[in-house]
């Protein structure tokens, strides 16, 4: 998904907890739109290139052409089921991490429901754990 809309959605939703939680509510905004960098950090490992610009234009391209080849199996740290784990149970213990997670799932909730409406099914792993065992332990077999 585009990152104007996780941008807006998680502007809106800060906007509307930030009588709750003040300036607390901009974690929302982190957990949102920040936690992408996972993209970029894939690119670099992936192409060994370090330019911002060229992995945003190398997302938009492959995302605006509906062209999801790139990113089979890829795995983004930030959209793993063991870091919203980790990041709900902080939740518990922190008013920040609670922010923060509140803007993570709706992140999740934006991109899973692109996911389905344009590819029709997940494209990277959503586990660190099942990327593993796919990527390094089954070659060992």
């Amino acid at each position: 998904m585009k990152p104007l809309a996780h941008f807006i959605a998680s502007l809106a939703l800060a906007a509307l907890l930030y009588p709750v939680l003040g300036w607390k509510a901009m974690l929302i905004f982190a957990g949102g739109v920040l936690i992408d960098i996972d993209h970029y950090l894939w690119y670099v490992y992936k192409y060994r290139k370090i330019g911002f610009f060229k992995a945003y234009r190398f997302f938009s391209k492959n995302t605006d052409a509906r062209d999801f080849s790139n990113f089979e199996g890829i795995l983004l740290l930030f959209h793993t089921v063991e870091f919203l784990l980790v990041s709900v149970v902080l939740s518990f213990y922190s008013r920040l991490a609670l922010a923060f997670t509140a803007g993570l799932i709706l992140h999740y909730g934006l991109d899973t429901i692109y996911l389905y409406r344009i590819a029709g099914r997940f494209i990277v792993n959503h586990s660190l754990i099942h990327w593993i065992y796919s990527s390094h332990i089954k070659k060992l077999k």
